[in-house]
């Protein structure tokens, strides 16, 4: 019988052929998205957005094939204000369903900064979201909502809208604009329970945004929210672009160009099981013209704020190397009972795998290849519980002013296992290069419910398929509801 522990191995390459088949495609897939409503026991879903084309996919486990087509797009093409013709090429996709149980995918990143809502099923343009002013970088649907939907765009701001079809009208509900970023957003994820977001981006900001409860009172009408104030924010954590984020419960991954690392980190005291979410904090001004004295809390001369009053704890760092150009985004597999893996792809057509209960059971003690034997004590009660305080630093690492030597000495500072230091990286599991072709660069990956499958996507128009479990998924483990974090 598989095993839980059996990580994905590489069973397709999908090229999307270019102009001239015999060349690669300059087509970038910018983005992948398995349906997240499948049912247990169906072959599940995904769509790809390459270029102008929206390309919907089954995967089929069978001799001679691994995916069939169901549905393709070719977006038209769009007219700039100088006159031009140019493709509407996408860049993000979000899968929703209508209330019938009709599945929807959402689509933007082009020219028109427009959010197209594609009905599948009936092969429809259902609706289009206008608002934002500037390109559209990344989409994200409630987890706890099919109706709600985020963007984040280059004008800075996050928006909110309603695909409830009573809202068709005016379905923007909320915009988080003000306080927040100051260049392009690049990235956006909503918490599982969703009540937070987090967004990230050029200003290597990491923001963290509380959905309004009544929000839907504002979709459908001409006065939508405006959120000006996150409740939490920080530029300490990464020094480069932000272009990916990550939810792991209430633990955050991320992952910024040139560092060649993904991060886990928590923010302090914060816990989404509080019933409350205290008032966002607001910064003291530092330029002060009044005589009368004031006090400054002391974390205000900090880049970091936080509605909760702390920082944030630096926990592990996963190695991830040859990312230096940015939107390069990794994916979490995380189902109740089954292990949660890590996958992440480079710029030099390599995937990597990291098993997060293998470093639970791996335990907290020195490198093993150094200390001899394995700690079996399981993962630091601040790794496994969001909510509770850790020792770990919450410093950023720097390397200025190092020696060549000593910054090969740290660049060779990986490890299997051990996870006691926070600013040692952790090698993959496993890592798979794509044969056949030249370095091409990952954009994207994603999951699909079931773990079975996982896909990832990037240069030259290639979908690069990896599955595991021939034999079928393995049952949950009832134990493994203890071990692991629940979603």
């Amino acid at each position: 019988m598989d095993s839980h522990s059996d990580l994905p191995s590489l069973r397709a390459t999908v090229r999307l052929a270019g102009p001239n088949k015999a060349k690669l495609s300059p087509v970038q897939v910018f983005d992948v998205k398995f349906y997240p409503y499948t049912l247990p026991g169906v072959d599940p879903v995904f769509a790809v957005c390459a270029g102008a084309s929206i390309v919907v996919y089954r995967c089929v486990l069978e001799k001679d094939r691994t995916v069939e087509v169901l549905h393709w797009t070719q977006n038209e093409l769009a007219r700039t204000s100088e006159g031009n013709t140019v493709d509407h090429n996408v860049n993000s996709l979000a899968w929703s369903q209508a209330e019938n149980g009709d599945p929807l995918l959402c689509v933007a990143g082009d020219v028109s900064n427009q959010i197209k809502v594609f009905n599948i099923a009936n092969k429809i343009l259902a609706a289009t979201l206008i608002g934002h002013g500037d390109p559209i970088n990344d989409l994200a649907v409630s987890p706890i909502d099919p109706t709600i939907l985020a963007s984040c765009s280059a004008d800075h701001s996050v928006r909110l809208w309603s695909l409830d079809p009573v809202h068709k009208a005016q379905p923007l509900a909320a915009i988080c604009y003000g306080q927040g970023h100051r260049d392009q957003i690049l990235t956006l994820k909503f918490h599982r329970k969703g009540r937070f977001i987090l967004s990230a981006g050029m200003d290597t900001k990491v923001i963290m945004w509380a959905v309004p409860e009544d929000l839907k009172l504002h979709a459908g009408t001409d006065k939508p929210v405006n959120i000006h104030y996150p409740h939490f924010s920080t530029t300490e954590v990464h020094t480069d672009f932000v272009d990916c984020v990550e939810w792991y419960n209430d633990l955050i991954f991320s992952h910024a160009c040139r560092e060649a690392k993904i991060i886990l980190w928590k923010i302090d005291s914060f816990s989404s099981d509080n019933a409350s979410i205290p008032d966002a904090p607001v910064r003291t001004s530092a330029a002060i013209t009044s005589t009368t004295p004031v006090t400054v809390p002391a974390y205000s001369s900090s880049t970091t704020l936080s509605a909760w009053g702390g920082r944030f704890q630096r926990l592990l760092q996963f190695s991830l190397p040859d990312t230096s150009s940015f939107y390069i985004r990794f994916n979490l597999f995380h189902e109740l009972g089954r292990h949660p893996v890590l996958a992440a792809g480079n710029e030099k057509s390599k995937v990597f795998f990291w098993d997060l209960q293998r470093l639970e059971n791996a335990g907290t003690g020195e490198d093993t290849s150094q200390a001899g034997k394995a700690v079996l004590s399981g993962l630091p009660r601040h790794v496994r519980e969001g909510s509770v305080s850790s020792n770990a630093s919450s410093a950023v690492s720097t390397t200025s002013g190092t020696t060549k030597g000593a910054k090969k000495k740290a660049k060779e500072r990986l490890r299997d296992r051990g996870i006691a230091d926070p600013f040692t990286s952790i090698k993959a599991h496993k890592i798979i290069e794509i044969p056949k072709y030249a370095a091409f660069t990952f954009r994207q990956f994603s999951w699909s419910r079931d773990g079975q499958w996982c896909v990832g996507v990037g240069d030259h128009g290639l979908i690069n398929v990896f599955h595991r479990w021939e034999n079928g998924v393995p049952p949950v483990k009832a134990e493994a509801q203890v071990v692991l974090p629940m979603r």
